[in-house]
């Protein structure tokens, strides 16, 4: 008898230990994908803020001392007066500070906006790749000293250009719009240098080649497609639910749809639905929910992907497009595409992030005042 109570004791001291060092170390996620399972890991922190965003699906969330949730209340009843469509949310310290949403994400059925709504990302997938590949950089996947050419890329024109001078958008190569296709998306493979062109950027039709050229680095790198890189390293790594490619065959019911303006008895109304085709993309496909948006810029700041001494090339990534810059410690990002729009305000150090998003195409809001108004509410 005491022989097994003492074995019960000693069972429980174990699972005590065990859930100790769970709580207070890291946390372990089994994703399965592609018939696989990959193991995650997340700081403590990443957990915080990933069940402060999870805990509530809904968009409805205050957390303010009263000066501010008066400032947000005027600001809502701006956005409501100006019949704004869309949603956000305000991220603090790792807590859902506030967050609002008004109209639907998609009226087929009518679904409303909530922390998983996936949107179109747009150019902000660029972004994502310069992490991608500064990751394999210092992972040393990637030598920045390396020629193009070492990584299955063919052609004279790869034997002259270094990784660096791709990180510096800096490789002088234009691709004819109508071929992105091509190359949006690419595969393990090599590819020839005779899809791209040098000092084209004065021509119509053609446009800058670099973002894709990551992409084609990043899968030779890896030796695996884009898609499958961009899964295993970021999407699996930060264990994020709602960012996948855009596929025309397969829609799921958390994505968001795209509106065209329509006003019906003074009132807009969400009945002029846009087709989203792939075509139209230029080439940046990715579907990224609220939540995942925060938590992966969440990583990135905190250097969870990338040494804090490649930030520069990151950083100068970001001011180098017309879409975003960074001041300081702080990023702004703007993105739109086929009538959905992202808009992302953070800073590292003060541990605050805003993100921004419609569906509805209506030049009567200024995203870039609201979301400077909301940012500086948090």
């Amino acid at each position: 008898m005491k022989s097994h109570t003492k074995k019960i004791a000693v069972t429980l001291l174990l699972l005590m230990i065990l859930g100790v060092a769970i709580f207070t170390g890291t946390k372990v996620v089994e994703t399965f994908t592609a018939n696989k399972s990959t193991v995650t890991t997340k700081t403590v922190v990443s957990q915080q803020l990933e069940r402060s965003l999870l805990e509530r699906t809904s968009l409805d969330t205050v957390k303010l001392n009263n000066a501010d949730k008066k400032k947000l209340s005027e600001n809502n009843r701006t956005l409501s007066k100006r019949q704004f469509i869309g949603a956000f949310i305000g991220v603090r310290g790792n807590k859902l500070v506030y967050s609002w949403r008004n109209g639907y994400s998609n009226t087929n059925p009518n679904t409303s906006f909530n922390i998983n709504s996936s949107i179109l990302v747009g150019s902000y997938q660029t972004v994502l790749d310069q992490a991608l590949l500064l990751s394999l950089v210092d992972q040393g996947k990637i030598k920045v000293t390396d020629k193009l050419s070492e990584y299955q890329m063919k052609g004279d024109i790869f034997k002259k250009i270094t990784v660096k001078q791709l990180l510096n958008n800096e490789s002088n190569l234009y691709i004819r719009k109508s071929l992105i296709s091509n190359v949006q998306n690419p595969k393990n493979q090599s590819y020839s240098s005779s899809l791209f062109k040098q000092d084209k950027n004065s021509e119509s039709g053609w446009v800058t080649a670099d973002s894709f050229i990551k992409r084609m680095l990043i899968a030779n790198a890896t030796s695996q497609s884009y898609e499958n890189a961009f899964d295993q390293l970021i999407v699996n790594k930060f264990g994020l639910s709602n960012t996948r490619f855009f596929s025309s065959k397969q829609a799921y019911t958390n994505d968001i749809a795209s509106y065209d303006k329509k006003i019906i008895n003074d009132q807009r109304v969400q009945t002029k639905k846009i087709t989203i085709k792939k075509s139209q993309l230029k080439g940046n496909t990715l579907r990224m929910s609220l939540a995942d948006i925060t938590l992966l810029l969440n990583g990135i700041e905190k250097n969870e992907l990338f040494s804090s001494k490649y930030n520069s090339y990151f950083n100068d990534n970001i001011n180098d497009l017309n879409s975003g810059y960074v001041d300081g410690s702080t990023i702004t990002y703007h993105a739109t595409i086929s009538g959905q729009t992202l808009a992302v305000k953070s800073n590292v150090k003060t541990q605050r992030t805003v993100v921004l998003i419609t569906n509805y195409a209506d030049s009567n809001i200024s995203l870039s005042t609201r979301l400077s108004e909301l940012y500086r509410i948090l």
